[in-house]
């Protein structure tokens, strides 16, 4: 994308107040001048994140992260500044003039795509309170016990069991063939048959409130699958969403029980019942980039699935996820019946809210629980089996003080020495299973070693000479990279690194999901320029960017400095704003000079 005009960037800060774009992600409050909250970058119990919304500027005086919106949103959303400047020009209705045409024509297609799922999901809605088409599924809703108060909560709709009403309902709306074959909304096979035929319709809406997919329930009883969703599209991420998050979001953001629960009928059972914080994954198991967004929020999440074996195999994996994202579960479960939608239909919603009413287990000892009904503590392969089990909720512990206090639970409860427990993990640590390749699905751009980015250059340079990983660890994270690549290349040499067996080159290529990046690190592979002086290239590479990340932060403490002399703010914030600043120059200076010699 060509550089963003400087105009650009004022309108949007015109238009928008940072106050405005935090709030979305971290509840704030007033206190002296300044807006305060719980630092979404680090985990912490008391509030050190501030907001000068009058200045556009946030700082957390815990972990020293601090900037412009821009900054903030590019943290949020592990995003480039370009795409950051796209994000917030969105919704402060601001147009960028100077982008390449294969940005314009990208941005042209999400947005159409956007208006299009938004008129669909109001078709559907009426075409289920108020044409005769929709009496089956209006009656099939009553049935289920579902007020009419959650048919327009959730915008439910009934997709018709005529297949040929969609394509001509959009043609007459003069929507284009290309378009109509990017929107998942029809099958790849027959461009005219649409996906949703005769189905109850869930419109998927992202946590701004966009419809962005579907999730349909079979009335027919003749498909073989009773639930589908949307096919991803340019718009639309399974593991990047949760069905509800969007109805959930006033309660998540005040304070109230998240659930995490099956299926879309089970959330909306809860949310009737008054459960409104309830969510939902979207057919697939809970994934990373769904904890991370529950994460914004909430430390803390309540899990409902069905209680057949199925569910609680899920239970299992979800709980190790949410802790290795820092997130608290409870475990809660129905004793009456399979799942909430069931219990709404059969005794209502009161029957719903009491047996809600018990509390759960937590995340931990449930798994131990399951484990231990599972084999035969008295036997020694029966212990170590339990273990087995437990393990990987102890591989996602972050704290090891947290950890060293659940190995203490397991032993007492195993009655071994928590030395053998120790022995054990320290030998058996697990590891993360392979990311699949997707196929592409768009069209991947030739690698021009001289057009990347030195982020880029560095990690292709790392990833042909991955021996020198560990110690670049050391001194560039993953965060200090502004290339999207970059970044998820990064992540894979990680992980690499922790299985330890990613020799050959193909094992790292399997390892990456991106079409794009696939294709530059194979390229990479035949090229010799990767693999010429890979230290100096480095230690160059390394020094460039650390000058970016620390120039960066000395514009934003200058700033704060600015802001802090004169909204009163205590002389000790101040002294740890200078000694800051003068670190920062020292570090810069010595960076600066080395690179000079190179």
């Amino acid at each position: 994308m060509a550089k963003i005009s400087d105009r650009v960037l004022e309108q949007i800060k015109a238009r928008l107040s940072l106050g405005e774009v935090v709030s979305d992600y971290v509840n704030l409050s007033a206190r002296g001048g300044r807006l305060w909250g719980l630092c979404p970058f680090h985990e912490e119990k008391t509030p050190s994140f501030s907001v000068v919304d009058e200045q556009g500027f946030y700082y957390c005086f815990s972990c020293k992260k601090g900037g412009s919106m821009f900054d903030f949103i590019m943290e949020m959303e592990k995003v480039p500044f370009a795409e950051s400047v796209r994000m917030l020009a969105r919704r402060a209705n601001v147009e960028i003039e100077e982008e390449s045409e294969s940005d314009r024509q990208s941005r042209d297609l999400r947005q159409a795509l956007y208006d299009l799922y938004e008129k669909i999901s109001n078709s559907f809605h009426y075409l289920l309170v108020s044409s005769p088409q929709g009496a089956g599924a209006r009656d099939y809703l009553q049935r289920r016990g579902v007020a009419k108060e959650m048919w327009q909560v959730f915008n439910l709709g009934y997709a018709p069991a005529d297949s040929s009403w969609l394509y001509q309902f959009l043609h007459k709306h003069h929507y284009s063939d290309a378009l109509l074959g990017d929107s998942g909304l029809f099958s790849r096979k027959n461009p005219r048959y649409p996906l949703f035929v005769d189905r109850l319709m869930f419109p998927i809406r992202n946590w701004q409130g966009q419809c962005l997919a579907f999730g349909g329930r079979d009335l027919s009883n003749t498909s073989k699958a009773k639930y589908i969703n949307t096919p991803e599209t340019v718009i639309y991420s399974k593991k990047h969403n949760l069905f509800a998050m969007h109805e959930a979001l006033a309660t998540l953001k005040g304070g109230g029980d998240v659930i995490l629960c099956e299926g879309n009928f089970d959330v909306v059972a809860l949310h009737q019942a008054g459960f409104s914080g309830a969510v939902a994954p979207l057919g697939t198991s809970f994934t990373i980039e769904q904890a991370k967004l529950l994460r914004r929020y909430t430390d803390r999440i309540q899990i409902l699935f069905d209680s057949d074996s199925a569910g609680q195999s899920a239970v299992k994996k979800t709980v190790v996820i949410a802790q290795g994202e820092g997130i608290a579960t409870t475990v809660l479960s129905l004793s009456s019946s399979k799942d909430p939608a069931d219990l709404l239909q059969s005794e209502g919603e009161q029957a719903l809210a009491r047996a809600l009413s018990a509390p759960g287990i937590d995340g931990f000892h449930y798994l131990v629980q399951g484990a231990l009904n599972q084999y035969d503590i008295l036997t020694s392969k029966g212990k170590s089996a339990i273990f087995g089990v437990v393990r990987p909720f102890l591989d996602a512990t972050r704290s090891s003080i947290e950890r060293q206090g659940l190995v203490k639970e397991l032993a007492a409860v195993l009655d071994v020495d928590e030395s053998s427990i120790l022995d054990d993990y320290s030998q058996q640590r697990s590891s993360p299973p392979k990311a699949v390749r997707d196929e592409p699905q768009v069209p991947v751009q030739a690698l021009n070693p001289a057009a990347i980015s030195v982020d880029l250059y560095a990690m292709l340079t790392l990833v042909n000479n991955r021996e020198l990983f560990l110690r670049i660890r050391q001194r560039l994270a993953v965060e200090h990279l502004e290339d999207g690549e970059a970044q998820a290349l990064y992540d894979v040499l990680e992980e690499a690194a922790r299985q330890g067996d990613a020799r050959q080159d193909e094992s790292i290529l399997q390892m990456i999901t991106d079409p794009q990046l696939y294709s530059d690190v194979a390229a990479s592979f035949s090229m010799e320029e990767f693999r010429l002086e890979p230290q100096r290239i480095l230690e160059e590479a390394v020094g460039r960017i650390q000058l970016r990340v620390l120039d960066r932060r000395r514009s934003s403490v200058r700033r704060l400095l600015e802001i802090s002399l004169h909204d009163g703010t205590e002389f000790d914030e101040i002294e740890e704003l200078l000694r800051e600043k003068s670190e920062i120059d020292m570090t810069m200076a010595e960076l600066k000079e080395r690179l000079e010699r190179q």
